[in-house]
């Protein structure tokens, strides 16, 4: 499969506590420079007394449970009738993240359409300290912000995000910006590993959040999500699995051959 042999090159085993993505962060990188025109990025300086103090936001597992009923919601993110992905790319490669930056491909809350559906994907960029090994499942669950943020709802599934943002959090000033520095007060905070953090978010269209899929789909692989999935020294996906028809992971490599065909046929 296209670009996997990058990292079987390298010698990239999928362990969840060795996983080093640093080749599927360039590609994010690449990503950015294309729509370069659309992108917005700023600096979010670590503070956590300002957040929570302006949004109440609160330590891990100490803030309150929140529905957003939806006769509540400002908008929606990620709704199951559009395109959404979401992912955490962890390096031990210095430099490669920008410490506290946030990105934007597409509008910020105010541009956004309240009636939608508005795609939306969530990639946050982790730098490990030399030897930092934090709990891959933590490190997975943070960017989720479950009951930390008021305002701000997520329900997840497997690497989508379907977000519910409150009338009450909009009018209290909530933006993409704000939950970008949210979750890197978050990871710095919570991961004595965690060097830096950086965030991007994707609004423009359905399109741009789809050509994330194998990025996303590639992370899964080597942080060992997918049990019986691996990559062999060509770069290929190898599946011990003979009875595709009964096995578990056949949604898997169906969606991944779905998205290297779209991908192939778009850059003829």
């Amino acid at each position: 499969m296209e670009h996997l042999a990058e990292h079987a090159s390298q010698g990239t085993k999928p362990d969840a506590r060795v996983a080093d993505m640093a080749l599927l962060i360039r590609r994010v990188r690449e990503f950015l420079a294309e729509r370069k025109e659309e992108t917005g990025s700023w600096p979010a300086p670590y503070d956590f007394a300002a957040l929570a103090a302006r949004f109440g936001f609160s330590e891990r597992r100490k803030g309150r449970a929140e529905v957003i009923l939806s006769d509540e919601v400002a908008l929606e993110l990620g709704h199951p009738s559009t395109s959404s992905r979401a992912v955490v790319l962890v390096s031990h490669e210095a430099g490669l993240v920008q410490a506290g930056r946030i990105s934007i491909v597409g509008p910020d809350l105010d541009g956004l359409d309240p009636r939608g559906p508005n795609p939306f994907a969530q990639i946050v960029l982790v730098a490990l300290r030399a030897g930092g090994m934090p709990d891959p499942f933590e490190m997975e669950n943070a960017q989720y912000l479950l009951h930390r943020l008021p305002g701000y709802m997520v329900r997840s599934v497997p690497g989508r995000l379907w977000v519910r943002v409150s009338r009450a959090g909009r009018e209290a000033g909530l933006t993409l910006q704000t939950v970008g520095s949210a979750l890197i007060a978050t990871y710095l905070r919570d991961f004595e590993e965690v060097e830096a953090a950086e965030v991007v978010f994707v609004t423009s269209r359905p399109e741009d959040v789809e050509a994330l899929s194998l990025i996303a789909a590639e992370a899964n692989i080597l942080a060992g999500r997918h049990k019986k999935l691996a990559l062999g020294v060509d770069g290929e996906i190898e599946c011990p699995e003979l009875a595709c028809d009964t096995c578990d992971e056949k949604p898997v490599c169906d969606s991944l051959r779905d998205i290297v065909i779209k991908r192939r046929s778009q850059r003829k």
